[in-house]
């Protein structure tokens, strides 16, 4: 399907310079379709520009944040998403407590105080759904201590449920120093790597339980979505698919990379093992783009915005998720 061309090139906001994002301008540029990805130093710098700058075309956007406005705005939402992940992880390695506590398993966290930057964000929801279906622990049953207020939404489209005691952080510290100080119990974070002194990961083999954990739901979770202004799709039919296409294209190129024998472009030593024992496991594309090899994925997220409260009616994932596929 033909696309109009573009006076001026598109351009889409990101908190940091992704691999998979490395060969989008030079690639749509060949396509006619220009894109400039501007590079910010944080991705909620990137949730921000896309809130306050209506230029931006698009860019990277916390999918917790974006199912939570879609909900409230449905078709008059201004950002549409495409099935591109920016992000995505695997989540257990992101809860901390101290080195000494008796905690080793969210069973361990109910009726606890637990930290977090932000009580809706996407890893918060991944990790209090996993706590509900895998360890019987409901949101209910923790007090959550919010470190900021969300850095995506305005305050209009807040939402949260009743039932959950939620209250904000004191000023002035990090929640790491809360955890040390005794504040709350445990915190849930990117963290510090190497890990800070006095911290642990609460799950002892975290990677291991992650690994169990995909192998049982097919579950790769999505952090961070690809989204575009409304009013441009509107005006060309063609052009979410070209978007959509250079954005795949671009992750191909660097998932290639990652194959290379001859060199190693990340500064890793053992890349290419770690590649061949990945892709054993989670198949030949481990970070897939469109919605079919998603859906037990966004089915289930789908599932936790609805149980945690945090949406403002229900709607189907084709209606927060355009149905693209690779046309390859």
């Amino acid at each position: 399907m033909a696309v109009m061309l573009m006076a001026e090139p598109l351009v889409f906001a990101f908190g940091g310079s992704y691999d998979r994002l490395a060969d989008v301008d030079k690639l749509s540029a060949e396509q006619g379709l220009p894109i400039r990805t501007r590079l910010l130093p944080s991705p909620k710098d990137a949730f921000s520009d896309l809130r306050d700058d209506p230029h931006l075309a698009g860019g990277e956007m916390s999918v917790s944040f974006y199912m939570t406005e879609r909900s409230r705005l449905g078709e008059a939402a201004d950002l549409v998403a495409l099935p591109v992940w920016v992000s995505r992880a695997f989540r257990h390695s992101n809860v901390y407590v101290r080195e000494d506590s008796e905690f080793h398993s969210p069973e361990d966290l109910r009726g606890r105080r637990i930290g977090l930057p932000e009580y809706g964000m996407t890893m918060a929801v991944w990790l209090r759904g996993l706590f509900a279906d895998e360890y019987g622990v409901k949101p209910s049953d923790i007090r959550w201590v919010a470190h900021r207020p969300p850095a995506g939404l305005g305050a209009e489209s807040v939402i949260y449920p009743a039932d959950v005691d939620i209250v904000t952080a004191p000023p002035g510290l990090a929640l790491h120093e809360l955890l040390l100080r005794g504040d709350i119990d445990a915190w849930i974070g990117a963290g510090v790597a190497p890990p800070l002194p006095g911290v642990r990961r609460l799950f002892d083999d975290a990677q291991a339980v992650e690994r169990d954990y995909f192998r049982r739901t097919s579950v790769f979770p999505v952090m961070h979505v690809l989204v575009m202004r409304r009013t441009l799709l509107n005006r060309d039919e063609g052009l979410a698919q070209a978007v959509f296409d250079i954005f795949n294209e671009a992750k191909l190129r660097a998932q290639r990379r990652l194959w290379s024998t001859s060199v190693s472009y990340p500064t890793l030593p053992w890349t290419l093992a770690a590649v061949e024992e990945q892709t054993r496991f989670m198949g030949q594309d481990p970070w897939p783009y469109g919605l079919e090899a998603n859906l037990p994925t966004l089915r289930t997220l789908l599932r936790y915005m609805e149980d945690q409260g945090l949406l403002w009616g229900h709607l189907e994932l084709p209606d927060y998720f355009l149905q693209l596929e690779s046309q390859g």
